[in-house]
């Protein structure tokens, strides 16, 4: 009786009202499979005095034994970036927490994993803490409960409350350079031309990723995005310039010449490593290529960044707010808001404007200062390496 050994796992054996029990405590551990026997027994004792058990599975389950199955499940009704998000926020809760099980994920064992975390930031790992937030807030989702219930004491992090840059136009013009640096022409290909989209038009990272051919009217010279982040913003039409038409057309060229054909369901970003292979299905993750082309234009913004570019470039143009919102695919004016940045060249030709003498007249000379609002000159455009 007791528990015994067999093939490096654990089996527990007892007598429970004259009939012997022996099962597999599935584990490798001569402690855990002692709590299991406990369990076990805790349990027919209270069946056997007609009281509510719980589900012995259910409290020997490992965070692994929890995190894949609500992945799979995730699956069936997300789209394919939310899952591969999901996936992604998970990937380091299963590597450092999987073998823990339920009741031992403590609130101890979720700071000692934010402490490790962090730690690994300074080490070299990307780990903010809105990301050690998104990570442990996955891991409660898994488990069907929230943070709040789970681990009640452990607080979030504090997280960075800035909305994002503006690129100066000497950043994009290096940015676009560095894409010429790439070493396969068909990666250059397509980040030079997911880079240009964000720019020209403003668009989500995911919206653009998402795109496929049946949503790009280069006859009428239109975009038509797809599903995105906020209902305003789905199904929005984003008429091209001529940038955008000239790149778009070049890549409708590149994609002819690799695939043969470009049909409506083909993604206009296709997926394959290390080069696009499969048209059927969309690019999910760029950030590789992305980290490298920042490294080699020594521009520190992120993707989300050519997007604030965008609304801040249309900003200083005096573009109406309610075409921006129209454009942009924003619900509200304080959305907007976070994304327009009037960056430090437009702000000195405003003040230029200024005058506390005759009103808007400048001192010892007669003519009025104009008033008209700040524009885009030459230099803050797109320069194509």
């Amino acid at each position: 009786m007791g528990v015994f050994k067999r093939s490096n796992v654990y089996w527990y054996e007892f007598i429970f009202a004259g009939k012997r029990v022996r099962e597999s405590a599935k584990t490798a551990s001569k402690t855990v499979a002692k709590e299991a026997e406990k369990s076990h027994r805790r349990g027919l004792e209270r069946s056997l005095a007609g009281l509510p058990t719980e589900k012995r599975e259910d409290r020997i389950k490992s965070v692994d034994d929890m995190v894949r199955p609500y992945l799979d499940h995730y699956e069936i009704n997300h789209r394919e970036k939310s899952v591969a998000f999901a996936k992604g926020r998970l990937e380091h809760v299963k590597r450092l927490l999987g073998p823990v099980l339920l009741p031992d994920l403590t609130e101890d064992a979720i700071r000692g994993y934010i402490k490790t975390r962090l730690k690994e930031k300074a080490s070299g790992r990307k780990a903010s803490g809105r990301t050690i937030n998104m990570e442990v807030g996955e891991l409660s989702r898994a488990i069907g409960k929230p943070w709040s219930i789970l681990w009640p004491k452990v607080r979030k992090l504090e997280e960075r409350k800035d909305v994002g840059k503006a690129l100066s136009p000497e950043e994009e013009t290096r940015l676009l350079a560095a894409i010429t640096e790439q070493t396969s022409p068909n990666r250059s290909q397509t980040l030079g031309t997911f880079i240009r989209v964000a720019l020209l038009t403003g668009m989500r990272s995911g919206e653009i990723l998402g795109l496929s051919w049946g949503q790009v009217d280069l006859v009428r010279r239109l975009i038509t995005v797809g599903r995105a982040k906020s209902t305003a913003g789905t199904g929005r039409q984003i008429p091209m310039n001529s940038e955008l038409f000239a790149v778009l057309s070049a890549h409708a060229d590149w994609f002819t010449d690799r695939f043969g054909e470009s049909k409506p369901d083909h993604y206009l970003f296709p997926f394959g490593k290390p080069t696009p292979s499969d048209p059927t299905r969309p690019i999910t993750d760029i950030s590789g290529a992305w980290d490298a082309l920042r490294d080699r234009a020594v521009v520190r913004c992120r993707i989300h960044d050519l997007r604030h570019t965008a609304a801040t470039k249309m900003a200083e143009a005096g573009v109406a707010e309610s075409t921006m919102l129209a454009l942009m695919g924003h619900v509200s004016r304080a959305m907007l808001e976070r994304y327009s940045h009037i960056r430090m060249a437009a702000k000195r030709d405003a003040v230029e404007s200024l005058s506390i003498i005759g009103k808007g007249k400048k001192a010892g000379n007669s003519e009025v200062v104009p008033t008209k609002v700040p524009t885009v000159g030459d230099s803050d455009k797109i320069h194509y390496a």
